[in-house]
């Protein structure tokens, strides 16, 4: 009772701190001497052919109304501002600055900064959709575990040139508080040191994820699009709930609101007018056309537990809703694009691990437990002959590639009859940290499961699993193909800016079973 009314007081501004009012008392010690105004760094995000959204967040000691001034050049020593404009910010969102910059050019490179009382925050780097393009580049990336590990995935996609944005699929932070587990020692320690639940608890731990060197400064050399998963919430979250979320907890619809409020004060996404939304599309100059679903928090029913319910197949067990199934559909049979491309939580293809784990034979979390809407929408792409889509999914911690097919397991019609032939591909993120194989089963018992996952009769379409290695996708499309290169970090238990290895597969337009490009190095499977 008492935290609430100190909340409620603190919310008032009577003539508080910031780091109290906004913050829990815990981050002060990761605050590096003498933070300034800009310790969050910069942002950039949601790049269209003549617009892109600026970031970033004032951290101020005392509660004050707040104006900030921006700038975009075409160089990076700011000399060329071809557009400049002030915000005022206050305690309404925690002094978060967000700008759509309009009427810039398509396909070019821009830099970008703000100045408060005098005070310059980190020049950083964007780049706007092309409005034709032959080639482009995405990193892709999810599940972000801070105290899992470093993320060195981050550090090495500041490497990577010339990218069109880094899609970030969700579990972009973690909600869960620390409880002593042997088996998954911490490499680093959440602040605060419990399952967030208040306003001031989520902006905490986004707080102490932005204050990671290597996350600043992929946001600083690149565009974000982001979409939220569970962990943004609370862990297996549907729209009426989550498996994470007690009812001690208060009510689970505050917590939701709570968590979204928090996760648009910290990404670089806003709406011209309303409220922003993760469900959203981005077109990049008729090579490819993404559209970033939220499969977690706007419609799905609450998970089932038995793959052989029968209410598993009813239409009321929906992961998308009507409302954005519908919008999904229609975009995908009307959009000229080359390349489609889904930006998407869970593992969307069909698959089965019944021959390895009686347990695990299907993961319910997943499409798999919500088949009406993915027959929907395939049947909808094979009636119109809608091909070339590719899936992109995080979630699972683990890498995957699968042929993209309506059912897979009808072994004798699957890619030998039309309706049933492969119409593209889905790539599989492995984690930035959050633990995978390796980490819960050890190395052995995991490199036995991706071999016997591999079974040719059990999942046709799975062309290539890896369950213990973490890194980013690099995601490059062209006219003939698209190219999905896993990136695998050496460690998450240390500093590294290495790669410690890389494995390829491409899917070509006109014909799209995946195959590995052999000149890529070694997996050594």
């Amino acid at each position: 009772m008492m935290k609430r009314l100190l909340s409620v007081w603190l919310m008032l501004g009577v003539g508080m701190y910031a780091e109290s009012q906004f913050y829990d008392s815990t981050l002060a010690s990761l605050l590096p001497k003498g933070a300034g105004p800009f310790v969050f760094g910069v942002a950039s995000g949601d790049p269209d052919t003549g617009s892109v959204v600026l970031w970033t967040k004032l951290y101020l000691e005392k509660h004050t109304e707040a104006v900030v001034h921006w700038q975009i050049a075409t160089d990076t020593f700011m000399k060329n501002v071809i557009q400049q404009g002030e915000l005022a910010t206050g305690s309404d969102d925690a002094y978060s600055v967000k700008v759509r910059v309009k009427n810039l050019l398509p396909g070019t490179t821009y830099f970008y900064r703000f100045y408060y009382l005098g005070q310059a925050s980190p020049v950083g780097r964007t780049r706007t959709a092309p409005l034709h393009a032959d080639s482009l580049r995405f990193a892709v990336v999810s599940c972000s575990h801070y105290e899992a590990g470093f993320f060195n995935a981050y550090r090495l996609i500041c490497k990577e040139p010339e990218l069109g944005a880094v899609i970030h699929l969700g579990d972009y932070i973690y909600e869960r508080g620390a409880p002593p587990d042997p088996a998954h020692p911490k490499i680093r320690s959440h602040v605060p040191p419990r399952e967030i639940i208040t306003l001031q608890d989520y902006r905490t731990r986004y707080a102490q994820y932005r204050l990671d060197a290597d996350l600043q400064e992929v946001h600083r050399l690149h565009p974000f699009i982001a979409t939220w998963d569970d962990h943004e919430f609370a862990n297996n979250a549907y729209a009426a709930g989550a498996e994470n979320h007690q009812p001690d907890e208060g009510d689970w619809n505050e917590r939701k609101k709570i968590a979204r409020k928090a996760y648009f004060e910290w990404m670089p996404i806003m709406a011209d007018s309303g409220e922003p939304q993760v469900i959203r599309r981005f077109d990049f100059g008729g090579l490819a056309a993404l559209w970033m679903l939220d499969t977690r928090i706007e419609a799905r029913a609450a998970q089932r537990t038995d793959p052989n319910d029968p209410a598993l197949r009813s239409p009321a067990q929906t992961i998308l809703g009507r409302n954005q199934a519908d919008w999904l559909i229609e975009g995908l049979l009307h959009s000229p694009a080359r390349w489609k491309l889904i930006g998407n939580q869970v593992v969307f293809s069909d698959f089965s691990a019944g021959h390895v784990s009686r347990k695990y034979q299907r993961n319910l979390d997943a499409w798999d437990g919500y088949p009406a809407d993915r027959e929907r929408i395939l049947d909808s792409l094979y009636a119109n002959n809608i091909e070339n889509v590719i899936v992109l999914t995080g979630d699972v911690h683990t890498s995957w590639a699968f042929d993209l097919a309506r059912y897979p397991h009808q072994r004798k019609t699957y890619r030998k009859q039309p309706d049933n032939r492969i119409i593209g591909a889905e790539f599989v993120a492995m984690s930035v940290t959050s633990a995978n194989g390796d980490e819960r089963v050890g190395k052995f018992l995991a490199k036995i499961a991706q071999s016997a996952l591999k079974n040719r009769f059990a999942n046709p379409h799975l062309r290539y699993v890896n369950l213990t290695d973490h890194g980013y996708m690099l995601l490059e499309l062209t006219r003939e193909y698209t190219r999905c290169t896993w990136k695998y970090v050496r460690s998450v238990r240390y500093r590294s800016d290495e790669v410690a290895r890389s494995v390829t597969w491409q899917t070509d337009y006109g014909n799209l079973r995946l195959y590995r490009i052999k000149a890529q190095q070694s997996d050594n499977k």
